[in-house]
C-alpha cells in the first residue's frame, strides 16, 4: 500500500512537471500577468496614501495611477534601448578598429597567428543586434497576451474574495487558506521590496562608476544591471560583463575594462553578500543551495522568465508545504533551517 502511494505521488509530480514544460507557452504569459497584476496592486496601495480634499482617492484611480506609471517606465525602457542601439551602430566602426588593434598587438606580442582573431574581426555586431531585435518582435505577441490577462485580472479581482470563499465548505478551512495567503503575501512583498531597493542601489552605484570611467551607454548598463540583479547569482555576473566588454572596445586598452570589472564586481559583492542578507536576515528562510537549484530548475523549465521568478515561486512552494503534515518534510528541505 505504501509503495503504491509513493508511486502515485511520483506519477503526480512527473505529470505536473510535464504539464509545466509542455504548457509553458500558455503558462509563462499568465504567470507574468499575475506578477504584473500583483505589482499594480502594490503600487496602487502606495497611491492610496494620496488624499484629495482629505479623502483617499478611489481604488480605480489608484490602479489607474499605477498603470500609467508602469506604461511610462515601459516606454522609457523601449526608447532607451532603441536610441542606444542607433548610437552604438554609429560608433561601432571605432569599437571595431580598437578591437582589431588590440588583437594585432596580442598577435605580435606573442608571435601567434590568431585564427579566431581574424574571424572575430569580421563579425558585424550591429547586424547581429538588428537580427536579434527583429527576431524579438515575436515578444509583442506575448506582451499583448500578458496585457489581456492583466486586464481581465483587474476587472475580476473584486470578485476573487467571494469566489474563493465559496471554494471552502467550512470556515476553518477558509481561515486556514487566508492565513497561508497572508504568509505568502508577506514573504513575497518583503522579497520584492528589498530586491527592488537593492537592485536600484546596484544600478545607481554602477551608473556613477561608469560615468566616472567615461563608459558609453552608462544609463543603459545601469538599467540592465538593475533588471539582471533580479536573477539570483548569474544575473549580476552578466550585468557586470557587458559594460566591461564595451569599455574594452571603446578605449582599446586593458586598464578601463579591468577597473570597470573590479569596481562593479565590488558593488555586487557588497550588496549581495552584506546589505541584502543583513536586511532580509532569516525572514525569507530559503536555503542558498535551494536558490541555486531553483534557478537551474526554473531556468531550464521556463527560460529567462523562470530565472526571474524562481525565488518567489520557491518561497510560495515552501510556505504551502509547511502548512500540511504530509508535505512538511519538503518545506523543511527547502528552508534555510530556521523555524518556518
Amino acid at each position: 500500500m505504501r509503495t503504491q502511494r509513493l508511486a502515485y505521488q511520483i506519477f503526480i509530480v512527473a505529470a505536473i512537471l510535464v504539464a509545466l514544460y509542455i504548457g509553458k507557452d500558455l503558462l509563462v504569459p499568465f504567470v507574468i500577468a499575475v506578477v504584473v497584476w500583483y505589482l499594480l496592486n502594490s503600487l496602487a496601495d502606495l497611491f492610496s496614501k494620496i488624499r484629495l480634499r482629505k479623502k483617499p482617492v478611489s481604488r480605480t484611480l489608484q490602479l489607474s495611477f499605477a498603470l500609467v506609471l508602469l506604461v511610462v517606465v515601459s516606454f522609457f525602457l523601449s526608447r532607451l534601448v532603441i536610441s542606444n542601439y542607433l548610437v552604438f551602430s554609429d560608433a561601432y566602426p571605432i569599437y571595431q578598429q580598437n578591437f582589431n588593434t588590440m588583437l594585432n598587438e596580442l598577435s605580435s606580442d606573442f608571435d601567434i597567428k590568431l585564427i579566431e582573431a581574424e574571424m572575430a574581426q569580421n563579425i558585424d555586431i550591429p547586424n547581429i543586434l538588428k537580427e536579434a531585435v527583429n527576431s524579438s518582435l515575436g515578444f509583442l505577441t506575448t506582451f499583448f497576451l500578458v496585457l489581456l490577462y492583466v486586464v481581465f485580472l483587474l476587472a475580476e479581482q473584486r470578485l476573487f474574495p467571494s469566489k474563493i470563499k465559496l471554494l471552502f465548505k467550512t470556515r476553518s478551512d477558509y481561515m486556514k487558506f487566508l492565513e497561508i495567503s497572508k504568509k505568502i503575501d508577506a514573504s513575497i512583498h518583503l522579497y520584492v521590496s528589498v530586491k527592488i531597493a537593492m537592485c536600484l542601489l546596484a544600478g545607481i552605484s554602477s551608473y556613477i562608476v561608469l560615468l566616472i570611467l567615461d563608459v558609453d551607454f552608462a544609463v543603459l548598463w545601469a538599467v540592465l544591471i538593475f533588471l539582471l540583479n533580479f536573477i539570483p547569482i548569474i544575473g549580476s555576473l552578466i550585468g557586470v560583463g557587458f559594460p566591461a566588454l564595451l569599455a574594452l572596445l571603446q578605449h582599446g586598452t586593458w586598464i578601463e575594462p579591468i577597473l570597470v570589472l573590479s569596481l562593479l564586481t565590488a558593488i555586487q559583492l557588497v550588496i549581495g553578500n552584506f546589505l541584502e542578507p543583513k536586511i532580509l536576515g532569516t525572514r525569507l528562510n530559503l536555503s542558498p543551495l535551494v536558490v541555486v537549484l531553483s534557478l537551474t530548475f526554473w531556468g531550464a523549465l521556463w527560460g529567462m522568465a523562470g530565472m526571474f521568478l524562481c525565488v518567489p515561486i520557491t518561497v510560495i512552494i515552501m510556505i504551502v508545504c509547511n502548512q500540511f503534515e504530509q508535505t512538511r518534510p519538503i518545506g523543511i528541505l527547502l528552508s534555510g533551517g530556521n523555524k518556518a
